[in-house]
Order: structure tokens, then C-alpha cells, then sequence
């Protein structure tokens, strides 16, 4: 033993190895995860599962807010003369129409609103309605070409209903110079404009079908004798026989009261007729999808096969084979390419957020690879 140095013990006697127990060795061999690792290895399973939620909650918290485009009503409104710029005496009833239909949008005319103040710039009144009705018509036909499904709504006070008048009848204005009889406002625009209110209009005539008040003459602008508007159903024109502009009264303080003493009757007027253009009217029941791929045209949406769908429902878009006719009184639109974010959690896709646009979308899904996010072009039965 001792001319074998592989053998030799040189701290004490020999000593028989100490036999391992099994779980010792298959400690080794296995590699028991510590603490650190199960925890590791708990939030790599678990992070995917918190994170859906985050981003469902970014969904739901951004893309909806800044999404949706394109509103089911939208409501312009001009001002007065010499009002500050936005809605002025008809703010109230702008208000309150956009109070009524709820994602509903408003959008001031931009116009001078003058005649001849220094305070509006030494504009002249005509020039300033000049201007006016050409800005109506650009405003209003610049919307409807961005969002087509979106009903409309004018409403006008005093100078401003002189200009939503003029653009919306047409006829021309020779009480300030605007020549031209044709109706600025396109077609297609035209067939979206729901109502139109105007209060205190100086356009003011006796004897047509929309006026509502006492008023029996004529404002300092008047329409000419005979005149008819081609939308007079879709008119409530507020005049009483005290009003020195609309008519020939010399209480001025009677020309700022129209909001408040037609404010709920207007409101009632507007309600009704935005309600039955959503309904149907002559609002189109189909819809092209323009961001690619091609889009069903017809009613409703939602589940696969046929039958009605829900309110929210998918019932068109790239590759859609499910319903297409909606629930009264939806309709199937995808006015401005509306896209849903859909959770492939399993074979079936889970709809999850009907509002949003790619654009915004889009970043969350490329900052997420691993979320299993994707957006689809759809179409959505919705008012």
C-alpha cells in the first residue's frame, strides 16, 4: 500500500467512501431548480398572462380615445356677428345636441362673423358672409369626404344662419353680392344633412313651411318672394315679430333669446330627424372598406353563418364569412377603415375592442410581439 502513492492516506487511517443517498444523486443529476430559478421560471409563465391585461387595458384606454374617427353625428355651428370665435349665442344648442347622441362631435365655422366691427377686423358684412357660405361649404364637404356614413347636423344664429341658409337652400344672395344660385354643398353631403336650425336668419321670409315664431315679414336679407328651399323639411327657421334683423321689430334683446326660447324645441326637431336618418332614411345600408382586401356590403355583423348581429358585431370585412344583416336599428358600416384588435388566445379569435384604427394599434402590436395581437379590417353594425 504504501509504494502505491494513488492509495496513500496522508491524513489518517483508511476510510471507506461515504455512500451518496439516491435523492443526493439525483439532485445532481436532474438539477433541482433553487428558489431563484422557480420564481424565474413562475414570471416567464406568468408575464404573458399579465401583460394581455396590460395591453388590454392600453386598448381600452388608448386606441378607443383616439380612435374612432369618424362620429355617428356631427354638428357644425356658426356664430353671430361680432361674436368670438366658436359657437356664440348657439353654443347651447350645439350643446345640447351633442349631449343627445353620445360620441356625437361639433366643429365651429371658421368665418369672420363681422360687419364692418373693428373688432372682427373692419370686415364688411357681406364680404364676412360671403365668406361664411364658402366656408360652410368647404367645412361641410370636407368632413362627409373624410367620413361619408356621419350624419349632420347645421345650426346657425343670426349672421350664421345666413350662412347655413345660403348654403345649404342655395338661390344666391344678392343682399351681399353672391351671385352664383347653386348649392355649394356637395350631393353627397347633402343626403348626410339630417336638420338644419337656424335662429334669428336676417334671410327671414313670410309663408315658408320651417318658420317657427311670430314673426310675418321679411329680415333685412330677405329671400326673394316665392322662394322655396329644396331641404325644407329638414328646416326649423326661429323668427318672432319683435326681432329688428330677422324681421322688422326694434327689440334687439328679442334677437339673442332664440336658444333659450326655442332651445328645447329645436332639440326635439334635430333629435327626430337624426334619429330617423340613423335609422335608415336615405342613409346607404353598404360600405367599402378602401384600406385593401374587400368588404361585404349589406346589414350586420357578429357571429359566423348568418342571422342578425349585435349591436358592435362584426358583420363584413376582409375574409368575413359570418353575418351580415344587423339588429334594428344598426346598421353594417366601416366608414374609415374601423379595425378590431382581436386575442388569439385560441383557435377562435376573441373580439375585444371594436373602436380602434390601425395606426395607433399598430405600435402596440409591433411593441408586443409575443402578445399574439393582430389587427383585421372589419365591418361593425353600429348607428
Amino acid at each position: 500500500m504504501r509504494g502505491n502513492s494513488r492509495h496513500r492516506n496522508t491524513h489518517g487511517p483508511d476510510i471507506i467512501p461515504y455512500a451518496r443517498p439516491p435523492w443526493f444523486i439525483q439532485r445532481n443529476k436532474y438539477k433541482v431548480p433553487s428558489r431563484q430559478q422557480l420564481v424565474a421560471q413562475f414570471s416567464k409563465l406568468i408575464r404573458p398572462l399579465i401583460m394581455i391585461r396590460v395591453a388590454s387595458l392600453i386598448l381600452l384606454l388608448g386606441c378607443t380615445l383616439v380612435a374612432a374617427q369618424c362620429p355617428n353625428v356631427h354638428i357644425f355651428g356658426a356664430r353671430e356677428t361680432t361674436a368670438a370665435p366658436g359657437y356664440g349665442t348657439a353654443a347651447s344648442v350645439v350643446s345640447s345636441i351633442i349631449s343627445a347622441f353620445p360620441g356625437a362631435t361639433g366643429e365651429v365655422i371658421n368665418y369672420p362673423a363681422c360687419g364692418g366691427q373693428a373688432s372682427c377686423g373692419d370686415v364688411s358684412y357681406a364680404s364676412s358672409a360671403v365668406q361664411g357660405v364658402a366656408a360652410v361649404a368647404n367645412q361641410v364637404n370636407s368632413f362627409n369626404s373624410q367620413c361619408p356614413n356621419t350624419v349632420l347636423v347645421l345650426v346657425g344664429y343670426s349672421q350664421g344662419g345666413q350662412i347655413m341658409d345660403d348654403a345649404y337652400c342655395g338661390g344666391g344672395d344678392t343682399n351681399e353680392g353672391l351671385s352664383s344660385t347653386a348649392i355649394p354643398i356637395s350631393a353627397a353631403a347633402q343626403k348626410k344633412i339630417a336638420a338644419a336650425i337656424f335662429m334669428g336668419d336676417p334671410r327671414h321670409i313670410p309663408g315658408l313651411s320651417y318658420n317657427v315664431g311670430s314673426c310675418q315679414a321679411s329680415g333685412f336679407a330677405p329671400r326673394p318672394a316665392g322662394f322655396q328651399c329644396p331641404f325644407a323639411s329638414n328646416i326649423q327657421s326661429y323668427c318672432d315679430a319683435t326681432d329688428p334683423y330677422c324681421c322688422n321689430g326694434s327689440n334687439a334683446a328679442t334677437h339673442q333669446g332664440y336658444a333659450v326660447e326655442y332651445g328645447s324645441v329645436a332639440l326635439t326637431f334635430v333629435k327626430n330627424k337624426v334619429n330617423a336618418l340613423l335609422s335608415g332614411g336615405s342613409a346607404p345600408p353598404t360600405t367599402t372598406i378602401t384600406t385593401g382586401g374587400s368588404a361585404p356590403t349589406g346589414g350586420g355583423g357578429g357571429g359566423g353563418g348568418g342571422g342578425t348581429v349585435a349591436h358592435w358585431g362584426q358583420c363584413g370585412g376582409q375574409g368575413w364569412t359570418g353575418g351580415t344583416v344587423c339588429q334594428a336599428p344598426f346598421t353594417c358600416q366601416a366608414a374609415n377603415a374601423f379595425v378590431s384588435i382581436i386575442f388569439r388566445l385560441s383557435r377562435a379569435p376573441v373580439l375585444i375592442q371594436p373602436y380602434s384604427t390601425a395606426n395607433v394599434c399598430e405600435e402596440i402590436i409591433a411593441a408586443s410581439p409575443n402578445l399574439g395581437l393582430s389587427v383585421v379590417e372589419s365591418v361593425l353594425c353600429f348607428l
